[in-house]
């Protein structure tokens, strides 16, 4: 019986302490965004104060730190092999350049604050969202701020469409004192590519999601069910779910082609700012304010671990494409990873 115990004991331990992340340092003030490259050998991740750090997966060091324009509020990679990185500023730059030798191929500003840049998935598109005061025509609409988005083919970069988001109905938005967003929270306006190009969605100010069909040249009717503004939005590799996470403290999955609400993901208990779904689409992490990362099956909707190490804000969440890695950033220049086989279950 005691051996029993104490192997029992033993096993509990061995399992608590095999999801224990590795710590990655380098970057300087409250993590934004992280990113990985596209052969999961990278991870580029970009904080407030303007640093841009790439480090190794396999060894966890630094291997390069750029410091940039002040406040990076997007980083990604374009997933087509083509072999560029693009990132954002509060600052309104966008900046596109070669992920192998970091030089720059594209550099444009915006007259307002840039909060996040993606390309399709075929690399020969980039969308570009930022947030403008309104125009006197748009005040008269009741717009109270310009959530915009814009399409650029990724040859001379010229601009291809323009998306304007906010509608005179989204009298729910949020506007935090003088400022259009929390004083650090930077990468609370994001946009996504589905998996084919066809759709693009967006959060705005209100609790509602936008999704434009590029097939048909106009917005769907917008998804909702929120009752908090929508933070982040991702679509599913497999094309088949799109993912919120809002401050009403949940995650919705949708159907991408009916647009109705298929669940909700009850766990957290402060604002969920970020979500990533696993190569496979099998698994959903999120990252909330509750100083937690937590991970969902997709298919039985059952929550299979909140992660520790965290005791701040936890703003940014990815899974490395290869789906052996998951890394989350948040306050305080804290950037944690995980490998997956040692926090999702193993077939």
């Amino acid at each position: 019986m005691k051996i029993t115990v104490f192997f029992a004991i033993l096993l509990v331990v061995s399992s608590c302490l095999s999801q224990e992340p590795h710590f990655l340092f380098g970057n300087r003030g409250n993590i934004n965004s992280v990113a990985f490259s596209p052969d999961s050998k990278t991870i580029a991740s970009g904080d407030e104060n303007g640093n841009l750090v790439f480090a190794d997966i396999q060894t966890h060091t630094k291997e390069l730190s750029i410091e940039s324009a002040v406040n990076i509020t997007c980083i990604n990679y374009s997933p087509a092999g083509t072999g560029l990185l693009v990132y954002t500023s509060l600052t309104s730059e966008v900046t596109v350049m070669k992920a192998a030798t970091k030089e720059i191929v594209k550099n444009f500003k915006k007259t307002y604050d840039c909060y996040c840049a993606v390309f399709s998935p075929d690399g020969s598109r980039l969308a570009v969202a930022y947030v403008r005061q309104p125009t006197k025509k748009e005040e008269d609409k009741g717009i109270r701020l310009s959530y915009i988005v814009e399409i650029y083919e990724t040859g001379k970069y010229e601009k291809l469409k323009t998306l304007r988001l906010s509608r005179s109905e989204d009298t729910d938005g949020e506007i935090f004192g003088s400022e259009y967003f929390e004083t650090y929270r930077h990468n609370a306006f994001n946009c996504d590519f589905s998996n084919n190009g066809n759709y693009l969605a967006a959060g705005t100010s209100g609790k509602s999601i936008a999704m434009y069909s590029f097939e048909y040249s106009k917005f769907a009717p917008s998804y909702k069910g929120h009752s908090g503004r929508v933070l982040f939005v991702t679509f599913s590799p497999d094309g088949n779910y799109l993912a919120s996470a809002s401050k009403d403290e949940t995650l919705k999955l949708w159907n991408v082609t009916s647009g109705n609400t298929i669940l909700t993901l009850k766990g957290h208990t402060n604002d969920v700012n970020a979500a990533a779904f696993s190569p496979d689409s099998k698994y959903l992490a999120s990252a909330s304010d509750d100083e937690s990362v937590k991970i969902w099956d997709v298919k039985t909707t059952k929550l299979i671990t909140t992660l520790s190490g965290f005791d701040v804000d936890v703003m940014t969440i990815k899974f490395s494409p290869d789906g052996k890695y998951l890394a989350a950033g948040g306050e305080d220049a804290k950037l944690l990873l995980w490998e997956t086989s040692k926090i999702l279950p193993q077939n």
